[in-house]
């Protein structure tokens, strides 16, 4: 029974993409009709399906394994990043808001300084009028 590219990628549960990349990369014997597309032999099929159910092969491991470490560092890195700007701005409020403190701290201070300069002046009390009957008494 031989089957095209679509049909083994079918079987498989890949795409078609995938299927023509292991048939390059792992030599899969297989033959090629007159419009240029794979076509599979039983044989070839369960190559294939090996190589599928086996996963990755170590070069490939390793590849994807230091794409992940690096992916991980640049994570961190970026998350490191974030952190410091965040302390950054946080820092940046603080000392406006120390000044902001000082500066009311200061404003107190000359009004306190303000009221202990003013003499204090005493205001006249209003003497009660009397009625012209306690005048004659």
């Amino acid at each position: 029974m031989e089957l095209k590219t679509s049909a083994v990628a079918k079987r498989l549960g890949v795409s078609t993409k995938t299927v023509q990349r292991w048939v390059k990369k792992y030599n899969i014997p297989c033959t090629k009709n007159e419009a240029g597309h794979y076509v599979f032999t039983n044989e070839a099929i369960e190559q294939l399906e090996k190589y599928k159910f086996l996963g990755v092969d170590e070069e490939e491991k390793e590849h994807i394994e230091q794409r992940l470490d690096e992916l991980e560092r640049k994570i961190e890195q970026k998350a490191d990043d974030v952190v410091s700007f965040q302390l950054l701005q946080h820092r940046r409020e603080m000392e406006e808001m120390l000044q902001h403190i000082q500066q009311l701290e200061q404003r107190i201070a000359e009004l306190e300084r303000q009221k202990q300069a003013e003499p204090i002046i005493e205001q006249p009390t209003k003497q009660k009028r009397r009625g012209i009957i306690s005048f004659f008494l």
